[in-house]
């Protein structure tokens, strides 16, 4: 029987770490805002009352198309809101289910709607974008595609 080398120290500490490493790290890790999205859909928020959600729907689709440009240092659109020059933060965080959208999923089950939203089970990766004017989150469905709330409007957005 043939015996192997002994790992290198420095090959035993990585494959350690990545033995240890927390998947809802992992989670994350994977997720990235830098680049080029377009609002693709506009829905009234789970949470918004009966009667406020045509107003809502009509607010939506205003934003539909809307283009945003993600970059290391600022971000810009035409929607005002999104244009940001400097000081901007990107921090990736992974976010229980009963805390997407601000904790505003409806009770007795957010896991549930979050479900119908398209998200997988467990952490979500989500991206906390701050700016001098404005902080949103951004909580991902997958790698391409991120969902946020502005004034009781959930917006999806699509890498292009």
């Amino acid at each position: 029987m043939k015996r192997s080398a002994p790992l290198h120290p420095l090959a035993m500490l990585a494959v350690s770490a990545a033995l240890l490493q927390d998947p809802a790290t992992a989670l994350a890790a994977d997720v990235s805002m830098i680049g080029t999205w377009k609002i693709v859909a506009a829905v009234p928020a789970p949470w918004s009352k009966p009667e406020e959600r045509e107003d809502l729907a009509a607010a939506g689709r205003r934003m539909l198309n809307v283009q945003i440009d993600f970059k290391p240092a600022a971000v810009s659109s035409k929607f005002k809101l999104f244009n940001c020059k400097r000081r901007v933060a990107y921090d990736a965080v992974n976010l229980p289910v009963d805390t997407l959208f601000n904790g505003n999923l409806p009770e007795p089950n957010p896991a549930a709607e979050a479900a119908r939203m398209g998200f997988a089970k467990g952490d979500v990766p989500s991206v906390d974008v701050r700016c001098v004017n404005a902080r949103f989150t951004f909580h991902f469905r997958d790698q391409d595609t991120a969902m946020f709330n502005l004034n009781r409007v959930v917006y999806t957005l699509k890498r292009q």
